[in-house]
């Protein structure tokens, strides 16, 4: 998981970290509508992305931490790419896993404070660098949709 641009370790029987290097697709906008506004009060939803190719490691899906949306809706700008490593503990063996824009990612909201292991994915796959910009409603939302793109 990445949680605003640091590389966050987690121990486990192997040992996942990330990092976000800048280089492919950058810009790519994520309008993301509150789902849980009511009446005028919401609550804060992380919006998470989960890439297609995941590891198999015991702490479930790996995802990237694409921000927090605490109003009515948020512009969220998706990192043009991310590495997962996951060491192999004792031998501490490390495979890489390399996401990008040009890969297909699905989408998933969830409480802020709730356990990030508990987190999966709600949307269908999407290529993000195939549009400019992509809009969602998190938790709870099936699709992501194209769209011009927003600010953040």
């Amino acid at each position: 998981m990445i949680r605003g641009g640091t590389a966050v370790t987690a121990l486990l029987p192997a040992l996942l970290s990330c990092s976000s290097p800048s280089e492919p697709v950058s810009g790519i906008t994520l309008l993301v509508t509150n789902g849980t506004c009511r009446f005028g009060l919401c609550d804060t939803v992380r919006a998470l992305g989960f890439p297609e190719h995941q590891p198999l490691t015991p702490a479930g899906y790996w995802s990237i931490d694409l921000g927090l949306v605490a109003g009515p809706s948020a512009c969220l700008t998706l990192p043009p790419s991310a590495e997962f490593h996951v060491i192999a503990m004792p031998e501490a063996d490390t495979t890489t896993f390399t996401w990008t824009g040009d890969d297909s990612l699905s989408l998933g909201g969830q409480l802020a404070g709730t356990p990030i292991l508990w987190a999966a994915p709600s949307t269908t796959a999407f290529v993000p660098a195939s549009a400019q910009g992509w809009s969602v409603t998190l938790p709870g939302g099936s699709a992501a949709f194209p769209v011009h793109g927003c600010s953040p």
